[in-house]
């Protein structure tokens, strides 16, 4: 948790809806109606306290490719997808056993 920020945050949407994007059977289309809004054209209309929020919470995406850990979080996420994987195999080779205990 002290690793994570918005900036992680905003980059993780970001590339999840990039990916996402790709999935896409059709090709978006603006309607004729749409008007383009720059960030600070909602700063003009909004309160003070909206205007610090909005202040804080702006952030450019990253030009980083996704996933891109830190050696140490890579290797700790490989240690937990292994220990995970050993679960799994752990309990069906205990439901196989119990199985063919069950079925003599």
């Amino acid at each position: 948790m002290e690793s994570l920020s918005m900036n992680r945050v905003y980059d993780y949407m970001f590339h999840l809806i990039t990916e996402y994007s790709k999935l896409q059977k059709f090709k978006p289309e603006k309607p004729a109606s749409a008007n383009e809004v720059c960030a600070g054209s909602l700063l003009c209309i909004a309160e003070q306290k909206e205007r610090e929020l909005l202040e804080r919470s702006r952030v450019v995406p990253s030009l980083d490719q996704p996933c891109k850990f830190p050696v140490e979080d890579r290797n700790r996420l490989e240690w937990l997808i292994q220990q995970k994987n050993k679960t799994i195999e752990n309990v069906r080779y205990m439901e196989m056993t119990r199985t063919q205990r069950g079925s003599k």
